[in-house]
């Protein structure tokens, strides 16, 4: 009999939403069922910080009115924590991406739920570009001439778009346009949202594989022992959402009271594009968007032109997302048994992670093609074996794995971690300075640990679980947490939001209260549900 479609099938046979829910989602290794709702998270944060920030934005004195939002009560944390909220919710749909990738939640029932996911990732990274590029600083002006010149190299139709997107030449009319796209793109994001976690909850959770011996299609089968959504699941997402939220705060605002802080990290406007001081800024793009930067600079794209390398580098890997789920059609989920799938996804991680580094290191230096051609060439020639040879190995029995696609997550670590260790310690023994030696020993201890990580997980190293927490203990810690939240609270009370610097400390302090209450959840959950 035929499968039904996903309309038909989602009209004639409803499904109980939220569903009764297995332990598994909030044990050990939970957190991967939850990367989408961080993703939504930051999303909703950003939502009303965005709000905020458009009652004092000003399209016709962008830059101004942005310097503004800084002078006001807080407005450097809103500024700050929505810059950085954005750059967390894209590496969040990186890593949902990535683990959904190698485990196989593309295939059957989840397809139309993966290319809704491909198009969410789309969106943020143009709601994320036009965001950027409201502040109007020299980096924003940068990324809109970029824009322009991709838009202008659209065959026929090129002019048009420009105009549609770019307004009419004056700046009123661009920054009024970013601002309307920026609002735009962000609706679309908020119903593809609901759309998303729709097809999650009807698809089902995608269960633990070995649950249904790696068969395709995974369904999850509610068993008796599965709980309800409340309170189980929601005090596990209040956690994260804690979590999440203190991530937000503490880092940009720990970034923010560091000096020297380059353009590419920096929270704040940079001098504006007028300034005398404009020249001496790197055109530094936002760094999510690094490896499309880079990608201009390869000498191929000056040939064919901005619009067509951004076919060729962005447009492509896209398309190849979106027709996985139609080309791959293998019946089982294991990584070992869809190497190829694995290593594009390991290549095109490295690619990305190269491309960034590539790009932060050396904006604007022209790449010769053969140059280009070593970089895409050689990743692909060394990690296409590898993953086949370890999945050869895994599937023999020679090492026994039950944790295979993080292997491959982590080989990408290694391999990305190898080559700036390699680059560190060339550039040690030339420079002599000390910055290289400090790098040169950072990356090589993180290489060292990745590594012995990736080891544990191929041989099956064991790590022990602590005891659960006693009531004596709990009580103790309840206490802290609490006496800490308490102090907390009363020291940036009283700090006056007169400066950038006072600001940060306040959004620091957030922050922390944020972890408190995320961790006091997290202990109640052990000492209540013990979980």
């Amino acid at each position: 009999m035929e499968d039904k479609g996903l309309l038909e099938k989602i009209m004639n046979e409803p499904q109980p939403l939220p569903r009764r829910v297995p332990d598994y989602m909030r044990g050990k290794g939970g957190i991967w069922y939850w990367t989408g709702a961080m993703v939504m998270i930051a999303f909703f944060y950003e939502v009303v910080t965005g709000l905020i920030l458009f009652l004092y934005y000003e399209p016709s004195n962008a830059y101004a009115s942005t310097e503004a939002i800084l002078t006001i009560p807080y407005g450097s944390v809103i500024l700050t924590t929505h810059l950085y909220g954005a750059y967390i919710m894209i590496a969040l749909v990186y890593v949902h991406l990535l683990r959904n990738l190698f485990v196989g939640a593309y295939k059957k029932p989840r397809e139309m739920q993966w290319i809704s996911g491909i198009i969410l990732l789309f969106l943020t990274v143009a709601v994320a570009y036009f965001g950027y590029s409201l502040s109007g600083d020299v980096l924003s002006s940068d990324a809109i001439d970029v824009a322009r010149g991709i838009m202008d190299g659209f065959p026929v139709i090129g002019t048009y778009i420009a105009r549609i997107v770019l307004g009419n030449g004056e700046s009123v009319s661009l920054f009024t346009r970013y601002e309307g796209w920026h609002i735009i793109l962000a609706g679309l994001i908020l119903v593809l949202f609901a759309m998303h976690f729709f097809l999650a909850e009807y698809n089902t959770i995608m269960p633990d594989p070995k649950r249904n011996a790696y068969r395709v299609p995974l369904v999850d089968r509610e068993e008796k022992n599965y709980k309800p959504w409340q309170p189980y699941n929601l005090y596990y997402m209040a956690q994260i959402s804690f979590f999440t939220l203190a991530l937000i705060f503490i880092i940009p605002s720990i970034v923010a009271i560091i000096p020297h802080v380059p353009a590419l990290f920096s929270p704040f406007p940079q001098v504006s594009p007028t300034s005398p001081l404009a020249i001496s800024v790197p055109p530094y793009p936002p760094w999510f968007l690094l490896f499309v930067y880079k990608e201009l600079d390869f000498a191929i794209s000056a040939v064919i032109g901005p619009f067509w390398a951004s076919v060729l580098f962005i447009g492509l890997p896209l398309v190849y997302l979106l027709i996985i789920p139609y080309v791959e059609k293998t019946p089982t989920l294991k990584p070992t048994r869809r190497p190829i799938i694995v290593a594009t996804g390991v290549i095109g991680v490295i690619y990305l992670i190269g491309l960034s580094t590539w790009g932060a290191l050396y904006p604007g230096v022209p790449v010769s093609n053969v140059v280009a051609l070593l970089f895409f060439v050689v990743p692909m020639a060394i990690v296409i074996p590898l993953v086949w040879y370890l999945a050869n190995l895994i599937e023999s029995g020679r090492v026994k794995s039950q944790n295979s696609w993080k292997i491959y997550v982590l080989m990408t670590l290694d391999g990305f971690l190898a080559v700036l260790s390699g680059y560190s310690i060339l550039s040690a023994l030339e420079t002599h300075s000390l910055f290289s030696t400090i790098s040169m020993i950072i990356l090589l201890v993180l290489l060292a640990i990745s590594s012995l990580v990736t080891y544990s997980l191929v041989y099956g190293v064991k790590i022990s679980v602590p005891a659960k927490l006693s009531s004596r203990g709990y009580v103790v810690f309840s206490g802290i947490y609490g006496f800490l939240a308490i102090a907390i609270i009363s020291i940036i009370s009283v700090i006056p939001p007169t400066n950038t610097f006072n600001q940060s400390l306040y959004g620091i302090g957030m922050g922390l209260i944020f972890f408190i209450a995320g961790g006091f959840i997290m202990l109640y959950r052990s000492h209540v549900y013990n979980e």
